[in-house]
């Protein structure tokens, strides 16, 4: 249903909803921009994140792999015993950021606690499956700032896509319709006191004809 139009047709009021409409057509532009380049931005994201998910779930295995041997040579008491020797402490440093108006947090391993087997005495087994541990957790925290990028950018490209919708579906809409609508009735007016000019044209050629 078409909106009902109650704006007095001037030709004041033609021009300030032309301008209004020049600023939603540079706002959908600029809006259009900024859609496009986090959508190509949440792709490369994508990508990476994928590359690096398969890299974590590989070492992640290797890791394990070698948790497995640990086991079989030590005994799952003797890692747990061993386990309980290391500080559990670890810190990540978030240092806030910001990609085209999209707020995230730039993660890094502050501290993670050193190894601290050596002075047991044991197998080297169980050094190298803490230290694919510890490069498996690298790939975590790595793993969760670039996803959390990603899902940041897409709630603010489904925002923006609102926004354009508005802009594209109701503001444009609204003021093209107001436009037309005065300039319609603007024309209708002209054409009216252009016809109204020439009948009393007409009348007064008439009356100089006559006294003649």
């Amino acid at each position: 249903m078409r909106e009902a139009i109650s704006i007095p047709p001037t030709k004041d009021n033609l021009l300030k909803h032309k301008r209004k409409l020049q600023l939603v057509e540079k706002a959908y532009d600029l809006l259009r921009e900024k859609y496009e380049a986090l959508l190509l931005k949440v792709h490369i994201i994508i990508a990476e994140a994928t590359t690096l998910r398969e890299k974590m779930e590989k070492n992640l295995s290797e890791a394990y792999i070698e948790y497995i041997k640990t086991e079989a040579e030590l005994g799952r008491d003797m890692i747990n015993f061993f386990s309980e020797t290391v500080p559990k402490e670890v810190t990540i440093d978030s240092k806030p950021l910001e990609y085209m108006g999209v707020l995230y947090s730039n993660l890094s391993i502050d501290h993670l606690p050193e190894i601290s087997y050596g002075f047991f005495g044991i197998s080297s087994l169980l050094w190298v499956t803490a230290r694919r541990f510890r490069e498996v957790f690298d790939s975590v925290v790595q793993l969760a700032e670039i996803e959390t990028l990603a899902f940041k950018i897409m709630n603010d490209l489904q925002s923006i896509q609102l926004n354009l919708n508005a802009l594209d579906k109701i503001y444009r809409v609204r003021f093209q319709n107001v436009i037309k609508y005065i300039e319609d009735i603007l024309e209708s007016t002209e054409l009216e006191n252009i016809y109204t000019i020439k009948k009393l044209k007409q009348k007064i050629e008439n009356k100089k004809q006559r006294k003649r």
